[in-house]
């Protein structure tokens, strides 16, 4: 009996917590919704930022130990500070300046960082492309179906990891070979990994580390 009271009192208030609409502080600088955005002010220091269905908005200048929503996109102004940051169904927008402490991670959506914007984990994805326009990757770069363009001296340090679908349904549609440029300025350190078909274009003048996979067309 007391098993199942417990139990009744936990999701009385996680009913509660669901049907909340709208942001609200939480403890401390929290900031916690489920239907609707959540946004950071310029130059504010707060812990986790989370929502269930909405988007994420760290402003510029603003700290936070974590970032996360469910259904939405994440976006860091200028110069932003996090730990960690990650989403399921949404893109991740990294302006420059900003400085993620772990590990950027997305399903179905799009990575996108700017200048002098550093991770120091890994960056990840399934489903969606990914674009480093001179950032910097601490850890390793991952993805399944996405292509990947480091432009502007981008830099990786962990390597990159193209993973192989497992069944069709991981496939979103796409059956053709991924794309993967490295500009003449951008740095891969480790090793390039493909476990499905690329088309690897590395520029003159580009430094990599050793490229491993049956099937890598390079152009």
């Amino acid at each position: 009996m007391k098993l199942v009271a417990c139990f009744v009192a936990a999701l009385i208030v996680w009913l509660a917590w669901a049907g909340s609409p709208v942001s609200f502080a939480g403890d401390g600088n929290n900031i916690t919704s489920v239907n609707s955005s959540v946004k950071a002010a310029e130059g504010q220091t707060y812990g986790t930022l989370s929502t269930v269905n909405g988007d994420v908005r760290v402003g510029r200048s603003a700290n936070a130990s974590e970032a996360k929503t469910v259904n939405g996109s994440i976006t860091l102004e200028n110069d932003a500070r996090l730990g960690n940051v990650s989403t399921v169904n949404g893109a991740l927008n990294i302006s420059e300046g900003v400085a993620i402490e772990r590990d950027a991670q997305t399903v179905n959506g799009d990575v996108d960082m700017d200048r002098r914007s550093r991770v120091g984990g890994d960056v990840s994805t399934v489903s969606g492309d990914i674009e480093l326009e001179g950032a910097e990757i601490g850890g390793q770069l991952r993805t399944v179906n996405g292509d990947i363009d480091l432009t502007d001296g981008a830099r990786v340090r962990g390597g990159i990891l193209v993973k192989k679908s497992k069944g069709s349904s991981w496939n979103w549609g796409k059956d053709e070979p991924i794309k993967v440029n490295i500009c003449a300025t951008c740095v891969v350190d480790g090793e390039l990994r493909f476990e499905r078909p690329v088309i690897l274009h590395v520029e003159s003048g580009a430094k990599i580390g050793q490229v491993v996979g049956d099937e890598v067309t390079r152009r």
